[in-house]
């Protein structure tokens, strides 16, 4: 039995949502003084009869994610106006690996928190991740999503600096409920189908709820999509042009220059051509997936409960890429019909011959909670809670049609061909004429395994300590040991470097960390001038971490309630990240990282400058264009220290007592991070570096290839010399009211982000495919209609229109995305939802520097109309 208050207030209005449409909390309070059962509220672990603290919560109801098209936590989170960057997703082809993240408020995904009923949530994806792949929660197994958009470490630890996702699931469930939703796009695409199954019982002294899901997602490829018709490379025009530099046929650096065989002279002559690769790509990522979940509880005594929490999920899914680009092998060319007879040249070719490159993710997420909770009849009761939180993910990754390079270079070897197996074989031949010896000796799938695991356990106590003046003096304290791991195995072929795709290291580690807090909720005031409730929030939270010792953050927040209508409240707070697994022991990374060489077209520089005069010693004099793909070896630093961040947040919230139904809540928002943990800017560091700086040339460790010219080797290390800075203003109305024998709900949620700085460098108003956007203005709208059986919404989502991040005279327009959906409830046991998304199928914005299909899918709505039908079935 969990105590409850001596007594409490009314309370005649709450927190709401702000991702799919804000939505308001049930009434808590009665007017009658009657007692009500405590709650915690995410962002504190103290129970309270209100959803009011000092910290800013938005509530997304599972009503809210029945109505919508959502297939993940994700999909919902990724629209909201507090979303920004680029976060992974279903349309994330080129490294999405199948994840799904959350960005909150584009200040990566490592620095938002998530918690599954207050609890941490194991870090999965490939292995050795630095956060939850979102897509392994079940949806049917929530009952809401709590959004704090506040710093949290005091509280929950590591990691919460961003703010905090705590998926709340159903629980006490009786009957038997079954869901079945199918949609696609007005292309035929995309086609995606869900069933769930969720049923429960009680029985004398406790409630089981076990459930189950399957999701089979469709692909959308871009070639299906007009405005993504051709690969746009980016220039001063923004113009359309071809794609890349490595083509079929074969590519011959050689002497400085890059060569290819014209087929209509019959003869090598200095490259022009590219190609597009847009055919292959997938647009929209398919995958399968698994869910198997449950909770329990069973009341042992009247004071104690026991409970338990258990999902299993398996994900299977894909992504495709044009084939594989093989570049930078040096051959010898044994061929004397062509200019490079028995010179050694650096080679590239686009392995059409062989087929597109094929990633695929078998992944197992399984989480296990066991625990006791109780109250204890001490003073006015305490409640307490003790818990076992287990979890691990296991990932097999295949890449197929990759080449072994190594292999390749055996072939055009005169003193390892021909023997042991090794072929001999001509490579400067035109697309499609590459004999089946040389593929199936040099073609391999890659294979790679990975997990990450965790263990925690921890203990909790509050209650109310003593009463003074204004009212009980509450307060929770606690403790909390944690051990996580992970690792990621390369595939054989990767480690050794003999890989079309980049090298990779082994990572493995593992820390662990003791953590204690304690957290207090004073009254000042109350029922006195101007001070109907005053009270301060305060915590703080020692932490002792196996890797870099000692630390602790705090926080201090006020709840000023006015009167009845108005609070004012306001949170200032220390936060901190951790470093991962990976950004720890993680193993050398190569990555083919879109960056401008700056000895690109150099020659129309003036000769005075230092640019010219160093490109002109490294490479000659030429205007030769680099392509602007540049492999990167990625570092990783076991002495990394933790991230430190302040937080403010001053905010009001006015539900008046003259507007029946009305709530708004404003808030603003100061973030900031320091000794981030930040891998250096390549192309800042590149720029600097040929403008004379000598230290960022040598942090670059830069290097050019003797026969192509081109920069064959540059790293980028991670720093704990990182800072961000974001700033900005939440603003969130609702209005419910009845009229003309309906029931109406409009809500408004917008933010405005001020500013948004990383290293000094300004990304409010600014999109790009490596960062990802950061509108100034986001909007979502929502009416909502209901009448005796049926429910109608209509939603507007916008984006405002932002500067290319590298080209600013390039400015997007302003999106507008229209969403529509009706329920129609037949009896108490089923309802058949319709619904379609872009129900004007806006497209996507041209982006210059753009990440995949000439936008930023990850922003921007690439399906298009996409038309869905739920129908929920209940006994």
């Amino acid at each position: 039995m969990m105590s409850k208050t001596i007594t409490s207030k009314a309370v005649s209005w709450a927190l709401f949502a702000s991702a799919s449409a804000a939505v308001t909390m049930p009434v808590l309070a009665a007017d009658d003084g009657s007692d009500l059962e405590r709650i915690e509220v995410t962002g504190s672990r103290i129970k309270r009869t209100d959803m009011e603290t000092a910290s800013p919560v938005s509530v997304i109801s599972a009503k809210d994610l029945a109505a919508g098209s959502y297939t993940s936590v994700a999909d919902v989170l990724s629209q909201s106006t507090f979303s920004a960057g680029a976060p992974t997703g279903s349309s994330t082809n080129n490294g999405g690996e199948g994840v799904s993240r959350v960005n909150l408020r584009g200040m990566g995904e490592a620095r938002t928190l998530v918690l599954v009923n207050g609890r941490r949530m194991v870090n999965s994806g490939s292995g050795a991740d630095a956060s939850v792949d979102l897509s392994s929660i079940p949806v049917a197994m929530i009952e809401r999503i709590e959004v704090l958009k506040d710093g949290a470490s005091a509280v929950y630890g590591s990691d919460a600096v961003a703010g905090v996702i705590n998926i709340i699931t159903k629980k006490d469930f009786e009957g038997l409920q079954m869901d079945a939703s199918y949609g696609g796009t007005k292309e035929g695409d995309a086609n995606t189908a869900e069933i769930s199954m969720l049923m429960g019982g009680s029985f004398d002294r406790g409630n089981i709820v076990i459930g189950a899901s399957y999701l089979d997602r469709g692909l959308a490829k871009q070639s299906e999509r007009d405005w993504s018709s051709c690969v746009r490379k980016k220039n001063a025009e923004g113009a359309c042009g071809s794609g890349s530099a490595v083509i079929p046929g074969g590519l011959v650096s050689f002497g400085g220059k890059d060569y290819e065989f014209d087929q209509g002279s019959q003869q090598w002559v200095e490259a022009t051509s590219r190609y597009n690769y847009v055919p292959f790509q997938y647009l929209y990522t398919p995958q399968k997936r698994a869910s198997l979940f449950g909770s329990g509880h069973y009341e042992l005594t009247d004071d104690t409960q026991l409970f338990t929490e258990f999902f299993h999920t398996k994900r299977m899914s894909s992504q495709q890429l044009a084939p594989s680009p093989v570049s930078g092998v040096e051959i010898t060319v044994n061929d004397p019909s062509t200019p490079f007879d028995g010179q050694k040249v650096e080679y590239a070719r686009r392995m059409t011959d062989a087929g597109p490159r094929g990633y695929e993710q078998t992944v197992d997420t399984t989480r296990f909670v066991l625990g006791a909770q109780g109250s204890l009849d001490i003073h006015n009761g305490l409640d307490w809670d003790l818990s076992y939180t287990w979890g691990r993910n296991d990932s097999v990754s295949k890449v197929h049609n990759l080449q072994n390079t190594r292999k390749l270079a055996e072939t055009t070897n005169p003193d390892i061909c021909g023997e042991n197996g090794v072929p001999c074989g001509n490579w400067l031949v035109p697309e499609g004429q590459l004999s089946q010896d040389l593929l199936d000796y040099v073609n391999y799938t890659d294979t790679s395994t990975g997990g990450n695991e965790m263990n925690v356990v921890a203990g909790n106590i509050s209650g109310d300590l003593f009463e003074l003046p204004a009212g009980m003096l509450g307060f929770a304290a606690g403790a909390e040991y944690r051990r996580e791991s992970g690792w990621f195995q390369p595939d054989a072929v990767t480690v050794a470097g003999d890989s079309a795709q980049s090298q990779q290291d082994p990572t493995s580690g593992s820390y662990d960390t003791t953590q204690v807090y304690a957290e207090f909720a004073v009254p000042l005031l109350s029922d006195v001038f101007l001070a109907k409730d005053l009270s301060v929030e305060a915590a703080i939270r020692y932490f002792d971490y196996s890797t870099f010792g000692n630390d602790s953050t705090w926080k201090l927040g006020l709840t000023w309630r006015l009167n009845d209508d108005l609070m004012l409240r306001g949170v200032r707070s220390t936060a901190f990240r951790a470093p991962t697994v990976s950004e720890l022991y993680g193993g050398n990374v190569g990555s083919f990282d879109y960056l401008d060489d700056p000895c690109s077209g150099y020659g129309s520089k003036d000769p005075s400058t230092t640019l010219y005069q160093k490109c002109n010693a490294e490479i000659g004099d030429t205007t030769y264009e680099f392509d602007n793909q540049i492999e990167n070896t990625w570092l990783s630093d076991k002495e990394l220290k933790p991230e430190q961040a302040d937080t403010l947040t001053l905010g009001a919230v006015w539900s008046p007592s003259f507007i029946n139904g009305f709530s708004a809540t404003l808030d603003y928002y100061e973030i900031k991070v320091t000794d981030a943990i930040v891998r250096i800017d390549g192309q800042q560091y590149l720029d600097r570096c040929y403008a004379g700086e000598t230290a960022a040339c040598d942090l670059l460790e830069l290097s050019r290839s003797s026969l192509s010219n081109k920069i064959n080797h540059m790293v980028r290390p991670l720093t704990n010399v990182g800072e961000q800075k974001s700033k900005g203003v939440d603003l969130n109305m609702r209005y419910a009211f009845d009229a003309l024998g309906l029931g109406w709900t409009v809500t408004w949620d917008t933010s405005y982000l001020d500013s948004f700085k990383q290293d000094g460098r300004e990304y409010a108003g600014t999109i790009s495919g490596d960062n990802g956007a950061y509108a100034k203005w986001k909007h979502n709208a929502s009416l909502k209609l209901s009448g005796d059986k049926w429910d109608a919404s209509w939603r507007v989502r916008f984006i405002d229109g932002m500067k290319d991040l590298e080209l600013q005279s390039f400015k997007t327009d302003a999106v507008f995305y229209h969403d529509v959906s009706a329920s129609y409830h037949f009896n108490d046991k089923a309802t058949v939802t319709l619904g379609v998304d872009n129900l004007f199928d806006q497209d996507p914005e041209f982006v210059p520097h753009y990440s995949n299909a000439n936008t930023v899918p990850e922003v921007y709505d690439v399906l298009g109309t996409y038309a869905y039908a739920k129908l929920s079935w209940r006994i």
